[in-house]
């Protein structure tokens, strides 16, 4: 029998766009986590006050990002808090509600940045490792299977060396070289999460689907893993709140 199966996704930068990927979560009982700046990356547009709120009425988790969108590893002192606590007392305020969770601007962070973001009341951070499908990872370092994005062969390779997972590039390069497309190999591995356990994470960038007419991928993308029996859908926050209760959780915040 598989372990337990999971479904998540996450949407980085806040954009307007965002609300178009809700529809289409929500038109398939999807959950998912809007990880949202102050400031948009590059002068970009931001979900307005009534827009986050209306998103988390939906159901949807609303996590931080700091406030400019800046890459956090190497900053110290005020100039990081100031990134990872405002946003949150931000989002905060906004909501009315709690923000437990963080995602690193351009996957860039130090163990000082981790120690900051635990610190600031946050429960668990993501990054944008690639490739995974693990159960088992630090809650301020967690991984994804995949980006709405058709990333070249070079990029995963790079994208795993980066985070030191030397399996990862073995497994890439023997199970997964051979995908068409980036829609072709986040079904082979959801096909790989239903036989074996596991979590399937999609994240993406809903500005970056626009500009490029990634609609349609995404569509079939999401129509493939959704309303399946036996698998648990659930936002970024509430998988992590799942696996601590099963104790799958490493016991240190810090990065490997």
């Amino acid at each position: 029998m598989p372990g337990p199966i999971m479904v998540t996704t996450s949407w980085d930068d806040g954009h307007p766009k965002d609300l178009r990927i809700a529809e289409e979560l929500q038109d398939r009982a999807l959950s998912g986590s809007f990880f949202v700046p102050l400031r948009g990356p590059g002068g970009k547009p931001t979900l307005t006050p009534g827009d986050l709120r209306c998103l988390r009425h939906q159901g949807f988790e609303i996590g931080a990002h700091t406030v400019s969108h800046r890459s956090l590893a190497g900053l110290k002192g005020k100039l990081l808090r100031f990134e990872v606590s405002y946003c949150r007392q931000r989002l905060e305020q906004i909501l009315g509600a709690d923000v437990a969770m963080f995602c690193y601007p351009n996957g860039r962070y130090d163990r000082n940045v981790v120690r900051h973001v635990r610190e600031a009341g946050f429960r668990g951070a993501r990054t944008t490792r690639m490739l995974s499908l693990e159960h088992k990872f630090s809650p301020f370092e967690m991984p994804t299977s995949l980006q709405a994005f058709p990333h070249p062969l070079i990029n995963y390779l790079k994208n795993l060396g980066k985070n030191g997972d030397t399996p990862g590039l073995f497994r890439y390069l023997l199970e997964y070289r051979g995908c068409r497309s980036w829609v072709h190999l986040g079904k082979r591995l959801f096909d790989q999460v239903l036989q074996r356990g596991g979590i399937w994470h999609l994240y993406g960038h809903s500005w970056e689907i626009d500009e490029l007419g990634l609609w349609s991928d995404l569509r079939e993308m999401l129509d493939y893993v959704s309303r399946r029996e036996g698998v648990t859908y659930a936002s970024n926050g509430e998988v992590l709140g799942m696996l601590r209760a099963d104790r799958q959780l490493h016991a240190s915040p810090d990065p490997v």
